[in-house]
């Protein structure tokens, strides 16, 4: 190991191919791992409406298979959407694109075909890889003596040290771990997403904060979902995306946005955030990547 015993976890979620916003993390953290130790944990939602999305698919698969750092990633509802569509594809089912496309899957089926060639094969690979992503992680780290468990959506009620459920488990608990939200009448009687037992860090919901990130402090969880999803469909602002380092009883993050720029820094302890010192947030900024050319990102339109 580069840094000794300590192995560094950091998370984010749903940056929905927004690329400016994921190249930039990205190269936070190669700087990082240059001289430590280092995991990324993503939880869900990596692709769709944004237009970068198959560009960062494929970006992290490749990193996953030869990166400079460890990346455990995680199904969420749009990679549930993909593996679906694929699987309705070999059995040559009518109007398999439907649901995926809308959702915002249609730039990255697109994708996929140019910057693979239209290789069927190729194609397959990736979607194969998509049907054995877990669900859930539960950190050994705690907050307010509660496990960290990571999850994209809803918190099971049982919780596993080692997850097996998978994309491709035809199971409800996988639909509902992946696509549930808060108080929503779509999930009767199944629509709290935390878990009294565990501290519950999830995405799935754009919550518009300018910090990326919002606790609920009546159902026990954190919400980073940024807004990129939002952004991607052109029907907001909001690109901040939270970087959450995990510690024990405590939480560290940044919040990027789509500039290569670190916005803001806050230590979350139980049930409050409190701000980074400037000299820690400047620290920070100085391993962005400095020759990083934010590309001009193109809005689309598609329903939510």
């Amino acid at each position: 190991m580069i840094g000794g015993d300590i192995i560094r976890k950091f998370i984010f979620s749903d940056i929905h191919g927004v690329g400016n916003v994921y190249y930039s993390i990205m190269g936070y953290l190669d700087n990082i791992s240059k001289n430590e130790d280092i995991t990324l944990y993503i939880n869900g939602d990596l692709f769709d409406r944004g237009l970068e999305s198959a560009e960062v698919l494929l970006d992290v698969i490749n990193r996953i298979n030869r990166g400079s750092f460890r990346i455990e990633y995680l199904g969420g509802n749009h990679e549930l959407l993909m593996y679906e569509c694929f699987e309705k594809r070999k059995k040559h089912l009518f109007d398999a694109s439907r649901l995926w496309y809308l959702n915002g899957g249609r730039v990255t089926d697109n994708g996929l075909d140019e910057l693979l060639d239209c290789n069927d094969k190729a194609i397959l690979e990736v979607a194969e890889y998509i049907s054995n992503l877990k669900i859930y992680h539960k950190f050994q780290e705690k907050i307010d003596d509660k496990p960290i468990v990571l999850v994209h959506a809803q918190c099971p009620m049982e919780v596993e040290d080692e997850c097996k459920l998978t994309i491709a488990d035809d199971s409800d608990d996988v639909y509902f771990y992946v696509w549930a939200r808060e108080d929503s009448m779509d999930f009767p009687f199944r629509c709290r997403i935390g878990n009294p037992e565990y501290f519950s860090i999830v995405g799935h919901t754009a919550n518009n904060s300018p910090y990326g990130y919002v606790y609920n402090e009546r159902e026990n969880y954190l919400n980073i979902d940024g807004g990129c999803s939002l952004y991607a469909s052109g029907n907001a602002s909001f690109d901040h995306i939270p970087l959450v380092e995990v510690l024990d009883s405590k939480l560290r993050i940044l919040t990027f946005n789509n500039n290569n720029e670190i916005i803001a820094g806050n230590y979350f302890v139980p049930y409050r955030s409190i701000p980074m010192s400037d000299e820690e947030l400047n620290k920070d900024r100085k391993l962005l990547n400095t020759g990083f050319n934010p590309k001009k990102i193109l809005k689309i339109d598609e329903p939510m």
